[in-house]
């Protein structure tokens, strides 16, 4: 009888070994784990993320835009109207004021985002005009103290300086065939003290207190130096362009300085103009200043 050899039974020392490695590497993994939590990095790293996450779902709110109709505003929409319509909006008309001041609104903020300002010559030309009149409006004004004009009137004394100036008669031939002896035939009469009034006769002209630079504006140099040299009291023939000037001087006025009395609101009004536009013109100094400015040269 043949007998069959029984299987070989595992040896349980093997069976303790395998789960006592098992173990050493459960406890193994659990300390590494341990180990990763309590490093400063990850900490910084998680933090980071949910900073980076409350960021991103505050910003996605924030990036709506945003009409704010406070109730100042509502007032001033309301009292605008009142101005216009001499009573106060009704609630569909409050309603429709803010409406308005809504589209109002959104057309202004795209034209910002348009940047209209900078290609518009026109809007760009109101901006600035409206800075310009804000910054002079916040220029002080307060009235100038008696030694400030006294100071400002002796450093320009010749802009108030009353030049010395003429006052005389004219007649004009105007240029033609027959302007030589027409103006003979008048400046015989004038010279007898004749009546000239009659018909057909030129209208005199009368000229008070003329300077030099007006008869040079009136008539050109040559002639207005003819005339301001002529004798007080005569008639005279001049020649120019236009005709025959029968002229005879009548007064002459001399040079003056007047008191700071006389023209004591001019030089006043003068001075507040001078005060404002270097004051003005610091300002626009300290603005340019801050900016960098190239120029690019011309080919």
């Amino acid at each position: 009888m043949t007998r069959t050899a029984a299987p070989p039974i595992a040896d349980s020392t093997a069976f303790e070994g395998t789960s006592g490695h098992t173990a050493r590497d459960a406890k193994s993994f659990a300390a590494r784990l341990r180990r990763i939590a309590s490093e400063p990095f990850l900490h910084f790293t998680l933090l980071g993320a949910l900073v980076f996450a409350g960021h991103r779902l505050v910003t996605r709110t924030l990036d709506v835009p945003t009409v704010d109709v406070s109730v100042s505003k509502q007032r001033e929409l309301a009292r605008l109207f009142e101005q216009r319509q001499r009573r106060a909006p009704n609630d569909t008309e409050r309603e429709q004021l803010i409406r308005r001041y809504v589209e109002d609104e959104a057309l202004f903020r795209e034209g910002l985002r348009l940047s209209l300002v900078h290609t518009d010559p026109m809007l760009r030309a109101q901006v600035i005009a409206r800075v310009r009149g804000m910054l002079q409006a916040e220029i002080e004004q307060r009235p100038p103290t008696d030694i400030e004009l006294q100071s400002y009137y002796e450093a320009h004394l010749s802009d108030y300086a009353v030049p010395e100036t003429i006052s005389y008669r004219e007649y004009l031939i105007r240029s033609g065939p027959d302007a030589d002896g027409d103006s003979r035939r008048l400046l015989s009469m004038l010279e007898r003290q004749e009546a000239v009034d009659g018909p057909g006769m030129p209208i005199p002209t009368d000229h008070s207190r003329r300077s030099g630079a007006e008869l040079a504006s009136l008539y050109g140099p040559e002639l207005a130096q003819e005339l301001w040299t002529l004798p007080s009291g005569s008639w005279r023939a001049l020649r120019s362009s236009s005709g025959v000037h029968i002229v005879r001087v009548a007064e002459r006025t001399a040079a003056s300085e007047p008191s700071l009395a006389t023209v004591r609101e001019q030089v006043s009004s003068d001075y507040r103009k001078d005060r404002t536009a270097r004051a003005f013109q610091a300002e626009l100094t300290r603005l340019t200043s801050k900016w960098r400015v190239q120029i690019e040269e011309q080919p």
